[in-house]
């Protein structure tokens, strides 16, 4: 049987600093990934990716736009489809929640060399920062959810 994962995911910049969490899950423990999370039943995927990002990160957020679809399906035991969006902070305090080792602000150049030493969680952390950084936009509108 076919596994799938639909994933929101959260391009949080401040400070020319991108906010990486790091991961507790034992087959990827130590790594960073954005913070981000599966979608639900009956939740569609900007909600998601919000309320991922929130509870990951305890800053209020606010998706303004898609950086990117992106797809796992070889390497891993069932296919991965992420959702990237680049989210504002409208408030709220970093904290470090109890599925994390660790959240942290990198610097472009830092998350490049965690990517060398594999501690990046998947390769699509790199692609979408890189689609951010050349400022691949796609509107939140561009999403038709329906009910």
């Amino acid at each position: 049987m076919e596994k799938y994962h639909i994933v929101g995911a959260n391009i949080i910049e401040k400070d020319n600093k991108i906010l990486l969490m790091q991961e507790t899950l034992e087959k990827v423990k130590g790594k960073w990934n954005f913070p981000a999370g599966r979608l639900d039943m009956n939740e569609d995927i900007i909600t998601c990716a919000k309320r991922e990002g929130e509870e990951e990160t305890g800053f209020k957020l606010k998706p303004s736009y898609l950086v990117g679809i992106y797809q796992h399906h070889k390497t891993l035991e069932h296919n991965v489809i992420l959702f990237v969006f680049r989210s504002e902070i409208l408030g709220g305090k970093l904290t470090i929640p109890e599925e994390a080792m660790d959240v942290k602000w990198f610097s472009f150049d830092e998350i490049k060399e965690l990517n060398k030493k594999g501690l990046l969680r998947s390769s699509y952390i790199l692609e979408a920062i890189k689609d951010y950084k050349v400022g691949k936009k796609i509107p939140l509108n561009s999403i038709t959810i329906l009910d």
